[in-house]
């Protein structure tokens, strides 16, 4: 009977050591969560106290000196207003700046089209075109640049989908925007470009293209090379760096969201000059 009972002390001791490592275990799990749930707090709450704090020029600035600082500030808050206007307004700034040098290139490129014809346009003849032309460009380029910056977006935002990314559309429109501040280099290199030269230049000084002779300006392989350009390729890879931080896509899906939008990009740099081509010979 003795030993019957010492074997079930020693069960229940056993039993009591058990539940108490158990409880110590849970207790330690607890414990864990707990301090991970408040680590993620902290986290969220620094990311959102610096979207905060962070302007809309500091953010534009970021995007080329700090662009991981520039996407942690758009993914707590996201703003696309003040980029969106200097991105706009760049081409209007060039065009008023290069206004002469673009007329001269338009005069010469009518002239080019009415070779063999036998017309001669005149300074009368010439107002019209020049004058729809001017109109035009300040009417639709900043239409086009919000256009241009929504189909960009909407893609990207398509592409997280897919990704299974929970971003939603308006911090994709914001970085999306934030990156077209790059553009603005493009169009000052185009600017004094322009105003050395004395006419708008025909291919990018900055894309492989400009390597080639004149006389293959417009040519399939200059369309090929067109795309790999500095500015582009900086703008892939801040989209990059965007679409793993705003979106936060892995690494491979952010790869492959890049690479489709450059080779569709180029796929229409190329068809764009094929379909001109055809048009040409068409009218010879």
């Amino acid at each position: 009977m003795r030993d019957e009972e010492n074997k079930i002390d020693t069960n229940e001791v056993e039993e009591t050591t058990d539940m108490s490592n158990m409880n110590e275990m849970k207790d330690m799990n607890e414990t864990n969560e707990t301090n991970q749930m408040q680590d993620r707090n902290e986290l969220y709450e620094d990311e959102a106290i610096e979207g905060e704090t962070t302007s809309a020029i500091v953010k534009m600035a970021n995007i080329i000196f700090s662009p991981k600082e520039a996407f942690k500030a758009i993914k707590s808050k996201p703003n696309w207003l003040v980029p969106l206007l200097i991105t706009m307004l760049a081409p209007i700034v060039y065009y008023l700046v290069c206004w002469g040098q673009f007329e001269v290139t338009m005069i010469k490129e009518i002239e080019k089209q009415l070779e063999g014809s036998g017309q001669v346009m005149t300074e009368s003849m010439m107002e019209l075109p020049l004058t729809i032309a001017k109109v035009s460009t300040f009417v639709f380029t900043p239409i086009g640049v919000i256009i241009g910056m929504l189909v960009v977006a909407a893609y990207y935002f398509v592409a997280c989908k897919i990704a299974k990314s929970q971003v939603g559309f308006k911090k994709i429109f914001s970085m999306t925007v934030h990156i077209g501040i790059l553009s603005v280099f493009t169009w000052l290199i185009m600017m004094v470009m322009t105003l050395l030269a004395g006419e708008m230049p025909t291919v990018a000084v900055t894309s492989l293209s400009s390597l080639l002779p004149e006389s293959m300006n417009g040519s399939v392989l200059s369309a090929v090379l067109a795309p790999i350009e500095v500015i582009s390729l900086w703008s892939l890879y801040i989209t990059f760096v965007g679409l793993r931080i705003v979106a936060q896509l892995s690494k491979k899906a952010a790869t492959i969201t890049v690479g489709l939008s450059f080779l569709f990009g180029a796929s229409i740099s190329v068809i764009t000059v094929l379909l001109t081509n055809m048009a040409s010979s068409m009218q010879m």
